[in-house]
């Protein structure tokens, strides 16, 4: 009896568990999940394009995000990312580039600007990326938009 009682609550804690993650990662407000995201790079000053760029992105529910992306000659990204007021939100995050033999080159680092539509399937963003050399200074800086596609969602950290 006493061992019915404890798997029947335990299966209600597993079943209100999961209810609650899909309920939260259906919320189309939150930015947390996995995009599919097309990245294109301009000179800030004359709108110059300088590259684009395809990247998969996951902003997670503790506030981090990933990335990587369709060149060779870079790592993958890691930062932190924070809501802002309604569907916007900011990233900060950085990677490395490396030269065709494969050496350091410099470590980009990104200002991101997100809006969330209001289904929550798609963002927009805009922001700069920021190219330093081994000691610190400032090497180049480019402007960038992104038009991202939601692959899937997470469940929101509480």
């Amino acid at each position: 009896m006493t061992k019915n009682i404890f798997r029947n609550c335990a299966i209600a804690a597993l079943v209100l568990a999961a209810s609650q993650a899909v309920a939260s990662a259906q919320n189309p407000q939150s930015i947390q999940g996995v995009w599919l995201v097309n990245v294109t790079v301009t000179n800030c000053q004359t709108g110059a394009l300088i590259r684009t760029v395809k990247s998969v992105q996951i902003f997670n529910p503790d506030g981090s995000v990933s990335e990587t992306s369709s060149l060779g000659n870079r790592g993958s990204s890691i930062g932190v990312w924070t809501p802002g007021d309604g569907p916007t939100f900011g990233a900060r995050y950085w990677f490395f580039r490396y030269t065709p033999t494969e050496t350091f080159a410099s470590i980009a680092a990104i200002v991101d600007l997100i809006t969330l539509s209001q289904d929550g399937s798609q963002f927009t963003s805009s922001g700069t990326v920021q190219d330093f050399d081994g000691s610190g200074d400032l090497l180049d800086t480019g402007c960038f938009v992104h038009a991202a596609k939601r692959l899937a969602s997470l469940p929101q950290g509480n």
